[in-house]
């Protein structure tokens, strides 16, 4: 079984034979930033598990005013536990995509999304058809993001940013630690301004491709519920498998694509399938979608000849085909330029050969993940947030992946410098801000005492030797339950020793001048 960096790295692990459950999980590990796979593996086929912590999630509304309603205790918060994405070969495609093993370069990738808890398909939020809770009162609604070339430069979202990962991430109160996106997040809805020439670039997040969980893509009679009392409400251990257009290729791509048969000119949005199923005994439900990697395995879904790439999802569908119209599309621009700025996200694939990335363990992953109001909105469609992967150290305003001194001056200076009354976010929930971390509308010294920052037992902002002292009283194998404890415990391994002695004694900074 292979590893990675667990600072920074996604891990690789070996073949399971099946999909992991919560209860199983191949690599139960922590990975809190950067979903790049490992650079040594010692066994195959390789695997991108991407794992969250588990109870962490937390209501991050969106609406204007905060005047929806929403009821938390009528529908639970998504809590996302792991993310698993491998090349996969069916038993039998024609008969069920769902039954098979992973296999170093097969002709389908699998996708495997594990939420806590029983959490129901989603229904329609538009307004005019506003119908979220259709198949139970706990929807799952959002995104998973998948740069497949490791390039942050191509690929993106140019309508609907607001909606994505990187247009989100701020309200959870803190940046990624992620060299090539870092930048990118939007602070506050000043980011939403139409403008791809615009800083910070939150249009600009690298994906290829995205799985969408909304009830748009798919109706009533796209469900086949092979398990279960064939009702409309999914229960406790019941799988049902949904037809829809669950994944896109990246919007950003459409104007300069030559992709034809959808929605839209340019938009590579295949029919898929995606299976719920929930486990009482793992207390989780998972989400799966397998799909043709290359038209070998479409071929096979149809059993029928294998048709060559002809940029058309209608009949034989696949990563490959959806990559290959890129470089298509990427050297045909390269020849005759558009002068969209937008271009520039699908020049990068110029002269590039599409079967270089088809492997799923060097994919980078972004996914957030929330719920629904319970009623619609005459100005929009707003969701309830809840998780999202990479997670951020909430008060780490700098992506530093912790919490420090910097974090503290730069939520002070933000304060003395912000020219609003007593630091209220105009426009809050629809509206956020990066140093509102506590995320109550309002940014003040409050928002400084919700972050811990390590080694600071006495919460005034910096580590000193007064908090040295407090460390010595907490010194032991079993660690007081004293709030002032808890920051010195470096590692979370309940224990005070030497470890965060020498921790402490990296942290040091002296009092902050007055």
């Amino acid at each position: 079984m292979g590893t990675g960096d667990v600072a920074g790295k996604a891990y690789v692990c070996g073949s399971v034979g099946g999909f992991a459950t919560c209860a199983t999980l191949v690599c139960a590990f922590l990975v809190p930033y950067s979903t790049r796979a490992g650079e040594e593996t010692t066994s195959e086929p390789e695997l991108l598990i991407a794992v969250d912590r588990a109870g962490d999630a937390v209501e991050r509304r969106t609406d204007p005013t905060l005047q929806l309603l929403f009821e938390p205790e009528a529908h639970r918060l998504v809590d996302l536990l792991q993310v698993t994405v491998g090349s996969w070969q069916p038993d039998d495609a024609r008969k069920d995509l769902f039954s098979g093993a992973y296999a170093e370069k097969a002709a389908f990738l699998r996708l495997d999304l594990i939420v806590s808890g029983l959490m129901n398909p989603p229904g329609t939020l538009g307004p005019s058809a506003f119908n979220p809770f259709r198949y139970g009162p706990h929807p799952i609604f959002g995104f998973i993001e998948i740069d497949m070339d490791d390039d942050a430069s191509t690929g993106g979202e140019l309508n609907a940013p607001q909606f994505r990962y990187l247009g989100n991430v701020a309200r959870f109160g803190g940046l990624m630690l992620d060299d090539d996106l870092h930048d990118r997040v939007a602070l506050d809805e000043t980011a939403f301004d139409d403008n791809f020439s615009s800083p910070p670039y939150v249009e600009r997040s690298g994906e290829e491709f995205h799985l969408a969980l909304f009830g748009e893509q798919f109706s009533r009679s796209d469900i086949d519920r092979s398990v279960g009392d064939q009702d409309d409400l999914f229960e406790q251990d019941e799988i049902w498998t949904l037809r829809g257009r669950f994944f896109h290729r990246a919007h950003g791509y459409e104007p300069f694509s030559f992709a034809k048969g959808g929605n839209l000119p340019g938009e590579y949005a295949p029919i898929c399938d995606v299976r719920f199923a929930h486990e009482s005994d793992a207390e989780a439900t998972t989400i799966s979608l397998v799909f043709p990697m290359t038209n070998v395995g479409a071929a096979l879904v149809r059993n029928e000849a294998v048709e060559p790439n002809d940029q058309d999802p209608t009949n034989h569908a696949s990563v490959d085909e959806a990559l290959a119209d890129l470089v298509f599309s990427a050297d045909y621009a390269a020849m005759f330029p558009s002068g969209l700025p937008e271009e520039e996200l699908v020049d990068g694939w110029a002269g590039m050969d599409p079967d270089d990335y088809l492997e799923p363990a060097d994919w980078r992953l972004t996914a957030i993940f929330g719920t629904s109001y319970s009623k619609p909105s005459g100005s929009g469609v707003f969701l309830v947030w809840s998780d999202i992967y990479p997670d951020v150290v909430c008060g780490d305003v700098d992506g530093s992946g912790e919490v420090s001194l910097d974090d503290h001056v730069l939520i002070e200076d933000f304060m003395d410098e912000d020219d609003s009354i007593d630091g209220v976010i105009v426009g809050f929930a629809q509206n956020f801000n990066l140093y509102d971390t506590n995320y109550d509308g309002i940014v003040n010294l409050s928002d400084l005492k919700t972050i811990v920052m390590p080694g600071d037992s006495d919460e005034d902002g910096d580590v000193d030797l007064r908090d040295f002292a407090q460390l010595q009283l907490c010194f032991g194998p079993d660690r007081p339950a004293e709030p002032h404890c808890e920051a010195m415990d470096f590692n979370d391994d309940d224990q005070i020793d030497l470890d965060d002695v020498s921790d402490l004694g990296k942290k040091l900074t002296g009092p902050q001048n007055e």
